[in-house]
């Protein structure tokens, strides 16, 4: 089972996919509230209390660390409610356990850790440090009010580190890079990560690395140009050109989407409703076309923004649109569709001719997958087979071409040209960069603006986006306070969030 997984490098919240499983629980793209909410003051005590939710916990982590599938099953059958050991198979469960134990190695506990205000009772979050990363995570369980106390849901995420150790020593830049160079070299031996990292500060790299292997047919090496499939994170350019045709006074983010689309792509009284401000927020009540009739469907079919029209046409709207937020592939697919129609031009040419040509992202697009297209990585997931590793590639999962809602191509340089074409206003106002870059709380949009997620972090404000899929990792930030950019692609499916974290904590230290 794969989770998509995009959550926010900056605090420090970027979960692996297995190990982000909130068991029983969906996990969208990108979740706001998890981007927004603060933890609040905490503390560490290594003494743990007596209590059932923390019984709970130190269970699961000795069962993490125990790598036996059979313990695994009779845990589950006897420790899980209900509702979250019948909701998968059992299969299920034993790979999240395996998927957790692979990527990290197991765990050594720390402490209990308490939140000022209180959390529940039946709450418990136990402090670890994970041994492949060696960074802090926190087991986080809930459990059920009453006797036997079985585990409603658990996870386990990045944490900020135990407030009884010492302040971690301050860093410059050369000693962030000569970490960071120790680490990714670390989890790359160990098969954590294959990819390419680039850490810049004011649009100047110090740090750029390469390693792993881009295509494992031919053993061909990772290089710094190569470019990664970036998931959702080509959402950002959609919006960028939205923007640059509300400057350019061809459309209004205000205007209705039926005064660009007609009822081959939706019903008439929800393209009457829907705004274009709502789709570039994830606030119209729009799901993903990544649907059932997709999964039945030829990959051939779909290779312009059109080609999608059979997926999205008969969707209906899970909420009242501006009322709430939930993560919408279809949004930002209808954007793609709504540039075409404001523009007169294709979607793919308007992009290449407006953001990423003027941006100078010389290898970044969607291509189509069934031509040639030098330097392309392939996306693998790594599964543990009876005689070792064994590698599945994306190549049949994934879209012939990439569109307006994800699937692009780009390399970590192109990034940072991206991010410096930005800064500069380059490729919209700066006004309207204030408009992309500021969260909407008032109109139901908390953590992301306009095609990008906005996050609080130590060194100030920073956008960004992220992608996942089975075979694609991808963060991207772009800290705006502090003038640094971070760029990680992978072409591991977990592989992005295992080097992002590390340099979360890294820059932070600054």
């Amino acid at each position: 089972m794969k989770i998509s997984r995009l959550m926010p490098l900056v605090l420090a919240v970027a979960m692996t996919a297995a190990a982000a499983l909130a068991i029983g629980a969906a996990l969208t793209a990108f979740s706001p509230a998890a981007a927004q909410t603060s933890p609040g003051p905490y503390k560490d005590d290594p003494k743990i209390p007596d209590t059932p939710a923390c019984k709970r916990a130190l269970e699961i982590v000795d069962l993490v660390n125990a790598g036996d599938p059979e313990k695994v099953r009779a845990y589950v059958l006897a420790n899980y409610a209900p509702k979250i050991r019948d909701g998968h198979p059992m299969e299920e469960h034993l790979q999240i356990f395996a998927g957790i134990l692979a990527e990290s190695g197991g765990y050594d506990v720390h402490g209990a850790r308490a939140y000022d205000p209180p959390r529940p009772a039946t709450n418990a979050t136990i402090i670890v440090r994970n041994r492949l990363t060696e960074a802090w995570e926190a087991a986080v369980v809930d459990v059920e009010e009453a006797a036997p106390y079985r585990i409603a849901r658990f996870r386990f995420a990045p944490a900020r580190p135990p407030s009884d150790l010492p302040p971690e020593k301050k860093l410059t830049d050369a000693e962030v890079a000569k970490e960071l160079d120790r680490f990714v070299d670390r989890v790359a031996a160990k098969d954590l990560f294959s990819g390419t990292v680039l850490l810049a500060k004011d649009g100047k790299p110090f740090y750029t690395k390469a390693v792993g292997i881009a295509n494992r047919d031919f053993m061909a090496p990772v290089k710094l140009d190569t470019k990664f499939n970036t998931g959702s994170m080509f959402k950002m350019i959609t919006a960028v050109s939205v923007c640059q045709l509300a400057e350019a006074g061809k459309l209004s983010l205000d205007d209705n989407i039926g005064k660009y689309l007609d009822t081959s792509w939706l019903a008439r009284p929800i393209l009457d409703k829907v705004t274009i401000h709502q789709l570039l927020t994830h606030t119209s009540g729009l799901g993903s076309y990544f649907n059932e009739t997709y999964n039945k469907s030829s990959r051939l079919l779909f290779r312009k923004v059109d080609d999608y029209k059979p997926l999205v046409v008969t969707d209906t709207l899970a909420f009242e649109p501006g009322t709430q937020w939930s993560y919408s592939n279809t949004g930002f697919l209808l954007l793609g569709a709504i540039v075409e129609k404001a523009s007169g031009e294709d979607y793919f040419d308007y992009v290449r001719g407006h953001v990423t040509g003027p941006a100078g992202m010389k290898n970044t697009d969607c291509y189509e997958l069934d031509l040639v297209n030098p330097n392309l990585a392939v996306g693998y997931d790594k599964e543990a087979g009876p005689n070792g590793a064994v590698y599945r590639n994306n190549i049949f999962q994934h879209v012939l071409r990439g569109g307006p809602a994800g699937g692009g191509y780009t390399t970590v340089e192109d990034l940072l040209a991206f991010d410096v074409a930005l800064r500069s206003g380059k490729l919209v106002s700066k006004a309207m960069l204030d408009k992309m870059w500021t969260a909407k709380p008032e109109k139901n949009s908390p953590a992301y603006g306009y095609g990008f997620g906005i996050y609080n972090s130590p060194l100030g404000r920073a956008v960004g986006h992220n992608g996942g899929f089975p075979g694609i990792s991808a963060e991207f930030v772009m800290f705006l306070d502090a003038g640094y950019t971070v760029a990680v692609l992978s072409n591991y499916g977990n592989g992005a969030p295992v080097v992002s974290q590390k340099i979360s904590n890294l820059v932070g230290r600054k």
